[in-house]
């Protein structure tokens, strides 16, 4: 069963309005990383550098079906497979990404 065009918007819209949720959290990281020493411990200073790849995964959650909308041999769907392949979390134990 196939989504409709009403259902798949909704899904992009979500997708980009967590996306946007998930880029204020890094931005709060961050911030708060970088504004008082005493948060330059290794726990800390961990989840700060992998905050700067959550911020390359959501880019490309935020480009969401527009890269494939372009064409798949397109530089912006191409872009987006390059950040889910190096930066996205995945399950399984091979990465692909709608572009490949």
């Amino acid at each position: 069963m196939a989504f409709s065009d009403h259902q798949m918007h909704a899904v992009e819209v979500t997708e980009r309005v967590c996306s946007v949720f998930s880029l204020v959290g890094t931005a709060f990281i961050i911030t708060t990383f970088l504004s008082d020493k005493s948060f330059h411990k290794p726990i800390n200073r961990l989840v700060f550098f992998a905050a700067w790849g959550n911020i390359l995964s959501n880019v490309a959650t935020l480009i969401s079906i527009s890269g494939v909308r372009l064409g798949l041999n397109g530089s912006l769907c191409q872009f987006q497979a390059f950040l889910i392949q190096w930066y996205a979390l995945s399950t399984s134990k091979t990465k692909e990404s709608s572009c490949s």
